[in-house]
């Protein structure tokens, strides 16, 4: 059965962003993919950690059952460990218009790009066909300290979750999980790729607002080498 990305509560015409610097988009376009990278690899390592209360419901759920050493999974430490290396995400920041702290943050630099897509667009583009797991998401990230949270989530729910004072990055996640209960495994790799049209997928690319006019030469020399129609531009909210 074909895995198909579940959009949730997310309309049609919502605008999203993604930004990058040149390397990561010359690959993006090269591959025609979007990297789904492994939670534990990004820096906050509070990604998908258990809300207090589930943490409470999980432990007490491992200490009953038998132990079991072939496992890699034998409390609730090792099943959260196995839950982050088994989620792989690509974050998208939700905006009608460009942000200059995502280019400072993100951009990390003058030569950097920002593409610019839909929901629509990004649903349409997604071919999840030679991906292996067993559900694809698209929804945005709520904004909770851990401590706030009641109850038990599902476990993908953890990775749409994040501390309150991450709560400018305004996030739209795509996230794969992989787990298995007949197989349980932490060696995955350090992320997937979704293939996607690029054509579909990208309708505007920014370059950094306050990038030199070489470098916008040059990301149009790129984007035509890779037959990409989508319009380039430059930002328009820089320092400058």
């Amino acid at each position: 059965m074909t895995m198909l990305l579940n959009a949730e509560g997310l309309e049609n015409d919502v605008i999203l962003w993604r930004y990058m610097d040149v390397g990561k988009f010359t690959s993006m376009l090269q591959k025609e993919i979007i990297w789904l990278a492994r939670a534990d690899t990004f820096a906050d390592k509070h990604e998908g950690r258990f809300p207090e209360e589930m943490r409470g419901y999980i432990e007490k759920a491992y200490e009953n059952m038998p132990s079991n050493d072939e496992s890699p999974v034998r409390d609730a430490i090792d099943f959260q460990d196995y839950l982050v290396k088994n989620t792989f995400i690509s974050c998208w920041h939700k905006n009608t218009e460009e942000s200059m702290v995502m280019w400072s943050m993100y951009g990390k630099d003058q030569n950097s790009v920002a593409i610019q897509t839909t929901i629509e667009r990004l649903k349409e583009s997604v071919n999840p066909a030679s991906l292996t797991g067993n559900s694809l998401w698209l929804k945005k990230v709520l904004y909770e300290n851990a401590d706030a949270i009641d109850g038990v989530l599902l476990y993908e729910d953890c990775f749409f979750r994040k501390r309150r004072h991450f709560s400018f990055e305004k996030e739209v996640r795509i996230s794969l999980d992989t787990y298995s209960n007949e197989c349980p495994r932490k060696d995955t790799p350090d992320g997937y790729e979704l293939n996607v049209s690029m054509d579909t997928l990208i309708h505007k690319v920014l370059v950094h607002p306050d990038s030199k006019p070489w470098f916008l030469d040059a990301i149009k020399s790129v984007s035509a080498i890779y037959k990409l129609k989508a319009d380039v531009e430059k930002g328009e909210f820089g320092y400058e």
